[in-house]
């Protein structure tokens, strides 16, 4: 594991919390506290420094529940100009020796920077009770989504629970290894064990604090009810679910708590777009998302745009109207050459009505050529320029309502108004297609749909192929009959890449890992 809490413990606080420079602070100053964790206001601004790095692993999150969900594109890009990146891990090609991802995917720097604050919290008698109690509410909220995030992506992980080198500094390196738990229960109890914490931490205050930028308990209910949900229907070491029932139930009541507190945005496009009006930033849509503020900090999604020098002329929408050749989304210099693109299959799975297609995508036609560029995300024009501005949200309520769908098909009831009330916002000013309560699979489906509609590019994808099934209770992900829906053959050779393979040089570094590759990946 490369050492996860030595290695990480040399990250000085001032990376983390801009607390002051990283070359003039001593390691042992930090593991001491001698200059910090002093008042109220270091904690806040630890808190907000946590958030800064949650933020860094925005792409990692689309990486992790994106790249392997069906819907991009391998090769060239729709303009020929460009290779597509990640398009090994696209095309299911994962191995040890080329994973994709390394070292745990680098959460574990997050998990000790989390850690430190927990245990600094809890031993703060400058802090006020209900202060505190937010605070580790957030902190433990925190650590069980980076493990939550762990756990969907390799099963069996390093449980770090405490910042070992504050409290007893290791004497060799092996002391500083941590191995894998022995079954993947023992880390999804964890994350269950921590998320309850969470919820209890915050003794019933769903106060939001910098525009629902920073962690909350509408986001631990949220989390939880994700936690549950996967424990009620996806293998456990390999073993069908014992408390599929009250799992359910746990789900059910996190996610109930939700959805009164918010409300979905009558307009699709204004849950995203920051340059709608300044008020879209935590909307009434909104539980939890990244912050991207400008001048701050930008998102990723220039990475899926056009280079203005790209050979756009000739090219015509879906309505069959002219796009303009220099520049169509007015992205003003400030796309890069296309690095990742959806299939234009995607894209027809939207009906005409339905606001989400162009909203999401531009459509592009040019006679055998139809691809999309996507528009969501793309954020707002300053002083001329195109600044990647937009939230990432990592729960809002339409993903509550689907939820919900999802726990009561599973429950035996009828998730027909949960689906609808999604549906008709996506054809606000249009007749929605009413949902009718079907068989349990023919409900699954029709709630993926719209996940797979609703959620492009929100890292959701992959993860719901891996906990959504079918009739027989085979997760979505082994159904390749069904179009942009199954992307693994359930047969020897293929089924085991439902986890990532731990990368070589990790696997290397770490004594505790011998022999701990998860199944399938020895030797590729």
């Amino acid at each position: 594991m490369k050492k996860i809490l030595l290695g990480i413990a040399l990250l000085t606080l001032s990376m983390t919390f801009n607390a002051c420079d990283n070359l003039d602070l001593a390691p042992e100053d930090y593991y001491a506290s001698g200059s910090f964790w002093k008042t109220p206001s270091q904690v806040d601004g630890a808190m907000v420094g946590l958030h800064n790095q949650l933020r860094n692993y925005q792409f990692t999150m689309f990486n992790l529940g994106e790249l392997r969900g069906g819907t991009l594109r391998d090769g060239t890009s729709f303009t020929g100009t460009a290779s597509l990146n990640a398009g090994s891990i696209v095309r299911q090609d994962i191995r040890e020796s080329s994973p994709g991802i390394s070292s745990w995917a680098g959460i574990y720097a997050a998990i000790f920077q989390v850690n430190n604050f927990i245990y600094q919290v809890e031993k703060a008698d400058y802090l006020v009770a209900t202060d505190k109690s937010y605070y580790l509410g957030q902190a433990y909220g925190l650590r069980a989504f980076y493990y939550f995030q762990l756990y969907r992506t390799y099963g069996r992980v390093p449980l770090a629970k405490e910042p070992k080198v504050v409290i007893s500094t290791p004497t060799t390196a092996q002391d500083a290894y941590l191995p894998r738990t022995a079954t993947e229960k023992e880390t999804l109890d964890f994350i269950k064990e921590d998320v309850n914490k969470s919820v209890a931490s915050f003794a019933d205050n769903y106060t939001t604090k910098m525009q629902k930028a920073q962690w909350s308990l509408a986001a631990s209910q949220m989390l939880k009810g994700e936690v549950y949900l996967w424990s009620a229907k996806v293998k456990i070491d390999g073993t069908a679910p014992t408390t599929t029932t009250a799992d359910l139930i746990m789900a059910r009541t996190a996610i109930e708590a939700v959805i009164p507190k918010y409300s979905l945005q009558s307009n699709f496009a204004n849950v995203f777009n920051s340059a709608a009006s300044a008020s879209i930033k935590g909307n009434s849509e909104i539980i939890f998302a990244l912050r991207y503020g400008q001048g701050e900090a930008t998102n990723s999604f220039s990475q899926f745009i056009y280079a203005i020098t790209d050979p756009l002329a000739g090219y015509v929408d879906d309505k069959g109207v002219a796009i303009p050749a220099s520049d169509p989304l007015k992205v003003n210099g400030g796309g890069t050459i296309i690095r990742y693109e959806y299939k234009y299959d995607l894209y027809t799975q939207y009906e005409s009505a339905d606001t989400r297609a162009n909203v999401t995508f531009l459509n592009f036609n040019k006679g055998a050529i139809h691809a999309t560029n996507l528009r969501k995300f793309i954020g707002t024009i300053v002083d001329g320029a195109r600044s990647f501005s937009d939230d990432f949200p990592i729960y809002r309520v339409a993903d509550a309502y689907l939820m919900l769908a999802e726990i009561k098909n599973k429950q035996n009831q009828d998730p027909s108004a949960e689906i609808n009330t999604i549906r008709t916002r996506a054809y606000a000013g249009s007749v929605a297609p009413v949902y009718v309560n079907g068989t349990f699979e023919q409900n699954e489906l029709a709630i993926f749909a719209e996940r797979q509609k609703e959620f492009v590019a929100e890292a959701k994808i992959w993860h719901d192929l891996r906990r959504m099934q079918d009739a027989s209770g085979t997760p979505l992900v082994f159904r390749k009959d069904l179009n942009l829906v199954g992307v693994l053959d359930n047969i020897t050779g293929q089924n085991h890449k439902i986890l990532w393979p731990i990368d070589l040089s990790t696997l290397n570094s770490d004594e505790t890992l011998k022999g701990q590759q998860n199944p399938g990946y020895s030797g590729t």
